[in-house]
């Protein structure tokens, strides 16, 4: 059953989940500085936004092979960070116990992704999970633990990293760690952050993390969001999964897209557009 916290599909074979972890309501000057906020809230209103206030979904995604359960970040978690996600509620509400996840692959390392690796007593919330990372964004998650990162970032960091020290694979740009899962490094959120191609007989879904993040950043791809790390990556990231989604007529997911953040890109009139499904 599909309701406002999960929403099942398909790619090919593969059985889809999306969980939601959390929502919060920012101000829409959240979503870019790069014009006034009259100007972001008359484009909010023609879109079908409210003009007033930000909605942000937090999402993750659950793929079910036949062979594997393939989790894709693990949220906010509970008890670790500064809120606490309900990816696990809504797992048990899906039949799915923790230690039915046998893969995880993350994206980055922001905790609304990992902060569900560990649970509230520090111990590893799925036990029988090998993890998965792109192996430039595990070594950029180093670095960036051992210096730099305010305290209680950092120690979190160094107690998951210990964790996953010895059960991470790690796979390079472009390869595959499950038949049709293939990573892609999209570094301008951060200089660890990827996003992933899942294939299915002919079907492709596009999973692009924080790279794409609310429909008017889409049409108006100029528009830069003030969490990335780096803006002139992201811009060109955005572009070229923006190029690859829609020569590909792959179903784009993304975490903080409106839930159930999926959809499609087309090009017209010299602007990308967002399509999401029908729900």
């Amino acid at each position: 059953m599909n309701t406002g916290e999960r929403y099942h599909f398909k790619v090919g074979a593969f059985d889809c989940v999306v969980i939601r972890d959390d929502t919060e309501v920012y101000p829409i000057g959240d979503l870019t500085a790069d014009v006034p906020q009259n100007q972001l809230a008359q484009v909010l209103f023609d879109q079908g936004f409210p003009p007033a206030e930000l909605s942000v979904d937090f999402a993750c995604l659950l793929i079910d092979t036949g062979k594997h359960r393939v989790l894709i970040d693990t949220g906010w978690g509970c008890g670790t960070q500064r809120r606490e996600g309900r990816l696990c509620s809504n797992l048990e509400a899906e039949g799915i116990r923790p230690q039915d996840i046998d893969v995880i692959f993350i994206t980055h390392s922001d905790r609304d992704r990992t902060g569900g690796i560990l649970d509230a007593a520090g111990q590893p919330t799925f036990p029988n999970a090998r993890y998965v990372m792109w192996r430039g964004g595990w070594d950029a998650w180093l670095k960036a633990s051992q210096a730099g990162s305010p305290e209680g970032v950092a120690v979190f960091d160094r107690r998951v990293l210990e964790l996953l020290r010895d059960q991470v694979e790690l796979v390079d740009s472009g390869k595959e760690f499950l038949p049709g899962f293939q990573v892609i490094p999209a570094v301008g959120h951060r200089p660890e952050h990827t996003a992933l191609s899942v294939s299915s007989g002919s079907e492709q879904l596009l999973h692009v993390a924080d790279a794409l993040v609310h429909p008017v950043l889409i049409e108006h791809s100029e528009w830069h969001w003030p969490y990335h790390s780096s803006r002139e990556q992201a811009r060109r990231d955005k572009q070229i999964l923006l190029a690859r989604a829609a020569a590909q007529d792959a179903l784009v997911f993304g975490a903080h897209l409106p839930f159930p953040g999926l959809g499609y890109v087309t090009r017209w009139g010299g602007r990308w557009h967002w399509q999401p499904i029908a729900t």
